[in-house]
């Protein structure tokens, strides 16, 4: 009678014993892909810079970036004469218009 009681608890604990091993498996194997996966390396993209394009045709002292030519001063002046000064060097002044096109 005693063979009988613990005939469902063998099965039971062997049941678990199997699903233990199985999980263990498991997790090992994808432990296995994230540790051995080849890193992605990241290399940074060209971006703006403030050196002259090799290739701009921009004047001197200019900086080419993306087809256009920017001109930065040093020299604080009102917003109409940085207007006046663009338009004699056949440009014109930068107008920003919102925070993403800063960047």
């Amino acid at each position: 009678m005693a063979g009988f009681q613990t005939t469902p608890w063998r099965l039971i604990s062997g049941i678990l014993g199997v699903m233990c091993l199985v999980l263990m498996v498991t997790l090992r194997m994808l432990l296995n892909n994230v540790f051995t996966k080849p890193s992605i390396q990241l290399t940074p993209s060209p971006g703006p810079t403030l050196e002259p394009q090799k290739d701009s045709s921009c004047q001197k002292m200019w900086i080419g970036y993306q087809c256009n030519c920017y001109f930065i001063s040093n020299e604080m002046k009102t917003w109409e004469e940085s207007k006046d000064f663009c338009a004699s060097k056949n440009s014109s002044l930068l107008q920003l218009q919102n925070k993403d096109e800063l960047a």
